[in-house]
């Protein structure tokens, strides 16, 4: 599955995109390191993909202290969180394509 409005609603109910804007430079250059390292672990002739880059986020978000506070303070205990918040900062970093236009 990937990031759609749903789960971006989620996340804003539960004060993510407050957590993201105050540290958006910490998480530009998470997304960022993230698209690099995948870069490296991707076949050549292969192009990297959201899912890729999403999977190391979540490794760095799962040991980051303000996402743990943010989990705790709000008695958030469901894993699926990583998920969605990892998918939220790779989205705004690099936004989607606007899919009312041609390509």
């Amino acid at each position: 599955m990937s990031f759609d409005t749903e789960r971006l609603h989620k996340l804003r109910s539960k004060g993510f995109d407050s957590l993201f804007d105050k540290s958006k430079e910490k998480y530009k250059e998470m997304a960022d390191t993230a698209l690099k390292y995948a870069r490296t672990c991707v076949p050549p002739g292969e192009k990297v993909r959201l899912g890729d880059v999403v999977a190391v986020i979540q490794n760095a978000v799962r040991i980051d202290p303000a996402f743990e506070t943010h989990l705790k303070k709000n008695k958030l205990v469901q894993k699926y969180w990583v998920t969605y918040f990892a998918e939220y900062v790779l989205d705004q970093v690099y936004p989607q394509p606007d899919l009312t236009k041609a390509q």
